[in-house]
């Protein structure tokens, strides 16, 4: 490594050594920016850094984190195994350990596994270890405009190779809540996108995003939704209106993204997903099919960002049952 980089890895530890908090900001800024311009093509300094930061005792913090999602496979390994001489050194390095399990499960016993919540979580779907397939949806713009630091705009979840055709995003909905009244707004409308004919049931999925409770909807043979009793409350929540559409398109989920957690990832990296394991806010929360015992299947996910904001900020998870044509929209939040 040249004697610039090492330098930059000595700037960036001793930034965050420092202790007034008064500067903190602008220190981290600094960070960033020396951090930014490694992202690319930059594993061997990311992985150095990360070293040198849990040598110093100064890695517990987003930014050293985040960086993790930038390693190559060669040097994610390396880190994988380093971190498990470190965690049997005494050293806490128990949240960089969680991000990197979460990307290569595989290099990892059932014990560390079973001590991650979102393992635990996921043991209500199959094999975590093992995930059903997934896509993601790539916003044509790249990452939402309301996305902040470098390591978060760059995150290679935002930016996976995806495929024609392109669908729109958001957006007004066709008809309005029977429960509260307001406008519903819409999700996407699934249609052989991406070549999933066959494979995706044809629906528009319109959601009320005042509704702090499960909302189901039944969809006609050509996908268009009415809402269902149990309705949610009526003073549930208002929320601003949110009108904007995007234009999105579809990529296949490579296997070191299949697992996302939400307290991991929210507001750093892609959680808009079709298909996969949830990304759950509080934990799994599978709901049944209205007047039966049949529990419904996960369909796709939606986080607060891109124009939408469920709740107080948190995701929202369409679930749906083939037999009854009925979907169910629930949200959780922090």
């Amino acid at each position: 490594m040249s004697d610039t980089k090492s330098l930059e890895i000595e700037t960036v530890v001793r930034l965050l050594s420092k202790t007034p908090r008064a500067t903190r900001s602008a220190r981290y800024e600094d960070c960033s920016a020396i951090v930014a311009r490694h992202l690319k093509d930059g594993s061997e300094f990311l992985f150095a850094l990360i070293r040198a930061a849990i040598e110093a005792g100064v890695h517990q913090t987003n930014l050293i984190e985040d960086s993790v999602s930038f390693l190559d496979d060669a040097h994610l390994a390396r880190l994988a195994f380093f971190l498990q001489a470190e965690v049997k050194r005494g050293v806490d390095v128990e949240d960089l350990l969680a991000h990197v399990a979460l990307q290569v499960p595989e290099l990892f016993p059932d014990s560390t596994l079973g001590s991650i919540p979102d393992f635990e979580d996921w043991r209500t779907h199959d094999d975590p270890r093992s995930p059903p397939a997934c896509h993601h949806f790539i916003f044509e713009r790249g990452a939402p405009s309301d996305m902040s630091f470098p390591t978060h705009r760059n995150h290679p979840t935002w930016h996976l190779p995806a495929t024609d055709p392109s669908f729109a995003i958001g957006g007004e909905g066709t008809t309005t809540c029977p429960a509260c009244g307001n406008a519903l707004a819409h999700l996407v409308t699934l249609d052989d996108l991406g070549g999933q004919a066959g494979i995706l049931p044809r629906l528009r999925l319109e959601t009320c995003r005042d509704s702090l409770e499960p909302t189901y909807y039944y969809h006609d043979v050509t996908g268009v939704p009415t809402q269902v009793a149990p309705f949610h409350s009526p003073n549930d929540f208002t929320s601003e209106p949110a009108n904007r559409k995007s234009i999105a398109r579809l990529a296949r989920t490579p296997q070191r993204w299949l697992r996302q957690s939400y307290g991991i990832s929210n507001s750093r990296q892609n959680l808009f997903r079709l298909g996969g394991l949830p990304s759950w806010v509080q934990g799994p929360q599978f709901p049944r099919v209205p007047g039966t015992d049949r529990e419904m299947k996960f369909l796709l996910q939606f986080d607060s960002l891109a124009g939408f904001f469920w709740g107080s900020g948190g995701m929202l998870y369409v679930f749906w049952d083939e037999e009854s044509r009925i979907t169910c929209h629930v949200p959780q939040y922090t």
